[in-house]
């Protein structure tokens, strides 16, 4: 995944900043590993960025 590209997530997600659900569409900014875990910075908009874990995003449909 490269950044600017856009995901949606699998399932609603509540913001750990503000509790809000954040949209479940958003943009990738990068991936990070912490603490041997990989996480994934979206820009949910209005709603800021968050992180979210690999499995929360829905798999792209291949692009031929």
């Amino acid at each position: 995944m490269k950044p600017g590209e856009p995901l949606k997530t699998s399932k609603p997600i509540r913001s750990q900043k503000t509790g809000v659900v954040l949209p479940r569409e958003g943009t990738f900014v990068r991936a990070i590993e912490n603490m041997g875990r990989q996480l994934i910075l979206v820009n949910f908009g209005a709603a800021g960025e968050e992180y979210i874990f690999p499995d929360e995003i829905l798999p792209e449909p291949n692009k031929a």
